[in-house]
């Protein structure tokens, strides 16, 4: 089978990708999906010219990387669908056919994915509709009422039954992937934290890891730990945001504000090692900015444990309460094997029983010498997605306190190089929503071809529509919630 095979944040050089017919394109990558393989992103190599596009899978059981070229310069931009067969790539293929023109031929449902009109020539998107005399329409957004990024919601309901939702998104045509080509090194970090403004250390990780990558820069150990300790709080704070988020959408105001005050305290504990709560700047090409000094390392257990502490019984609170149960339990089920059809990641994938986990499967940074633990559940319901945010924090919590009591003697930054030349770069790692991707590839005279970023978002917002079927749309705000997606991380 002709493709080029690599590990997570592993240098290559273009020339050996190989480059096939659409026909044989296609077919090399139905196989590789048909054995278990996962797309990761379909682009072309350089976004000036779209002629040459790749298709990235990933496969989890050998923790390895495809690459599979496919050269279309000598007929038309078309394929015949992956979509019918593997309903994984269907939005892939709708994002490659918005931005360069492709067409996939036969695909069951070609939409828009951030550009209203582009797909359909300029004609408006008509949305999913069903019809008979007691079904009706509700349409919600994309202007929230609450202080939220814009989205459209489109249900079509029997009383008060979901039959269908169709989400639209794509409003903020904010050009980050494009933007990357245009920076310099020191704004395209700054931009890497901007991508979604609750993954900022997600996105910085991967974007550095990939410059590191093609820069041939090894990091010292006790950088590679304190990115890591700050990815955990990440975790932390934002899985204590979505408890404290589906606690307040059933009306349970005590461990509602409960998580709220928890979650303070790791952003807070991000604050204390780089002055930002967020994260923003401890991330530098070659390593971290700020230092774990015995001040810090005081402030920031002291306030884990209180975590740790405090979380425990506002857990047993919540989900030994029969009201909240009632309201959690078999509401916005998505199955293993829709969930696995779907390419669902992180989070939502493994609480529908899938083992997805970026830092297990294909472990990065300080993951590749301690070992993070693959936690999933069953029920696929909102119950899973709360219990599984409960679960893990608790790991998290684990992790971070062996990191600190054993964490390694060395420099906080290595020196970076030029960027190699007419080279790739593919860095996954595990964000807190699930698995993000950046893929970069240079040209003769080390200038970024492309830029490309998956968000676990774009992955996952399907599966919320998948959630609300044969679902009363007043539990809408509860199962978008329990996903916990991004609209900033899709609309790139």
């Amino acid at each position: 089978m002709k493709l080029l095979e690599v590990q997570n944040n592993q240098l290559f050089n273009i020339d050996a990708i190989h480059f096939l017919g659409k026909d044989e394109f296609r077919n090399t990558v139905a196989v590789l999906m048909q054995n278990g393989n996962r797309m990761i992103a379909l682009t072309p190599i350089d976004k000036s010219d779209p002629q040459k596009i790749i298709a990235v899978l990933s496969d989890s059981s050998s923790s390895m990387i495809g690459v599979v070229g496919g050269d279309f310069s000598k007929g038309k931009l078309e394929f015949e669908s992956w979509a019918n067969d593997f309903p994984q790539t269907h939005y892939f293929e709708c994002e490659l056919s918005e931005n360069y023109g492709y067409v996939p031929v036969n695909h069951p449902w070609l939409r828009p994915v951030r550009k209203q009109n582009v797909i359909l020539g300029n004609k408006p998107y008509q949305f999913f509709k069903l019809e008979g005399e007691e079904i009706h329409e509700v349409a919600v957004g994309p202007i929230h009422a609450g202080v939220i990024e814009p989205g459209h919601f489109r249900f079509q309901c029997h009383g008060e039954l979901v039959y269908n939702l169709e989400i639209n998104l794509g409003y903020q045509h904010r050009g980050v992937e494009k933007l990357f080509l245009q920076s310099s090194p020191n704004q395209q970090i700054i931009l890497s934290e901007s991508i979604a403004g609750d993954t900022t250390i997600g996105h910085t990780f991967a974007h550095c890891n990939a410059i590191e990558c093609l820069s041939h820069t090894q990091l010292s150990l006790r950088a590679e730990v304190v990115r890591t300790i700050a990815s955990e709080i990440e975790r932390i704070a934002m899985h204590l945001s979505g408890l404290g988020g589906i606690a307040n959408d059933i009306g349970f105001a005590l461990p509602a504000s409960s998580y709220g005050r928890l979650r303070t305290l790791a952003i807070n504990s991000l604050a204390s090692i780089c002055g930002s709560r967020s994260g923003r700047g401890l991330f530098i090409y070659g390593g971290v900015r700020f230092d774990l000094n015995d001040e810090i390392i005081n402030t920031v257990v002291n306030n884990l444990k209180i975590v740790q502490n405090d979380v425990r019984q506002v857990n047993e609170y919540l989900f030994s309460s029969v009201g909240a149960l009632s309201r959690l339990e078999e509401t916005g089920i998505v199955k293993k094997d829709l969930a696995q059809n779907v390419g669902l990641v992180g989070l939502a994938a493994r609480s529908s029983g899938l083992e997805e986990d970026a830092r297990i499967h294909f472990p990065y940074s300080a993951y590749r010498y301690n070992p993070i633990s693959m936690i999933t559940l069953s029920t696929g319901d909102v119950f899973a997605r709360a219990r599984l945010r409960a679960l893990e924090i608790d790991e998290a919590l684990r992790f971070i306190f062996d990191q600190i009591e054993n964490l390694p003697q060395g420099e906080i930054k290595s020196d970076i190089g030029n960027v190699t030349a007419n080279s790739g770069a593919i860095s996954i790692i595990e964000g807190w929503r699930g698995e993000i991707a950046h893929i970069v590839f240079t040209d003769e005279k080390r200038n970024l071809l492309n830029y490309k970023i998956k968000d676990p978002s774009f992955n996952n917002w399907y599966g919320l529509s998948l959630a609300l079927r044969e679902t009363a749309i007043s539990d809408f705000p509860l199962c978008n919630k329990s996903f916990d997606l991004s609209y900033a991380g899709h609309d790139l």
